[in-house]
């Protein structure tokens, strides 16, 4: 128990972005892309991307993706900019940093990010976990703030602070608690399932939590998608090099956050994996 209870503290405060003080943000070139399609492809006509697959057989350590689950959201013609619009993150400090950079509409002003005040937060702990509403300012749980804002769809990306202490059985509880609360404060949101993102040997974590515990712990999501009839996004593959660890020219220097390119690819492989529904819309 003590060994647990240190590396959570230790993984909370590394996965911290910078506090008190504005980030400093690389500058880059990447922009995220604005072709847009009118004609989509049934969902069922769509095979599943597979990327990753050679990396995945190049390391055995590594836990593939099940490239036949129904839960996996197939490679799609692009949904667009309003589909990325419409989208709010439900997210730890990885994908805190698409605010950071200002990569959605509303650049560092954005709603769409949802978080602690902290920039993070941790799976294990978010049963009445104040997250800070992005609308008002006002500290809420994750249920009273969906209740308030009812949104279309929420991409959950959390699971990388808890990695390194918890069992399938406790993330999966945990995991599927979140995901009750939500569907029960606001039925007609639709959930998404978003992978763990990878991180480099040179994330200061490293051996609490590797690749290899990362893609575990995405099979677990998974599977949890599968059995409440969700959609899992593989994000984990489009950063993904060909050692089995994240491409480092798409991280920061602390190996664990993406940089601006890095989820700026982020954010395009989640326009080309769009959910059904807004494919049924085109």
């Amino acid at each position: 128990m003590k060994k647990q209870i240190l590396s959570l503290l230790l993984i909370s405060a590394l996965c911290l972005p910078a506090c008190g003080r504005e980030p400093t943000v690389p500058e880059t070139t990447a922009e995220i892309t604005t072709e847009e399609q009118t004609t989509v492809p049934e969902p069922t006509t769509l095979p599943a991307d597979r990327a990753g697959e050679s990396v995945y057989q190049e390391h055995p350590e590594l836990t593939p993706v099940d490239y036949d689950s129904p839960a996996l959201l197939p490679k799609t013609p692009d949904a667009g900019q309003k589909y990325i619009d419409g989208i709010t993150f439900l997210c730890d400090s990885p994908c805190y940093w698409l605010k950071l950079y200002g990569l959605l509409s509303d650049g560092y002003d954005t709603k769409q990010v949802w978080t602690g005040k902290e920039g993070t937060m941790t799976l294990a702990y978010l049963r009445g976990f104040p997250i800070l509403d992005p609308i008002d300012g006002v500290e809420r749980t994750i249920p009273e703030t969906v209740a308030a804002h009812k949104p279309p769809m929420i991409l959950i990306t959390v699971g990388v602070n808890g990695v390194a202490f918890m069992d399938e059985a406790y993330f999966t509880e945990e995991y599927e608690n979140l995901i009750g609360e939500i569907q029960k404060a606001s039925p007609k949101t639709e959930i998404v399932l978003q992978s763990i993102l990878p991180i480099t040997p040179r994330y200061r974590g490293w051996g609490d939590i590797t690749n290899a515990t990362i893609t575990e712990a995405n099979s677990w999501m998974l599977k949890i998608a599968e059995k409440h009839s969700l959609y899992y996004l593989d994000s984990f593959s489009c950063l993904l090099a060909e050692d089995g660890n994240a491409d480092p020219e798409l991280m920061q220097s602390d190996g664990l956050h993406p940089n601006k390119e890095g989820l700026t690819r982020v954010l395009n492989y989640i326009r080309r994996h769009s959910a059904p529904s807004a494919r049924m819309k085109k």
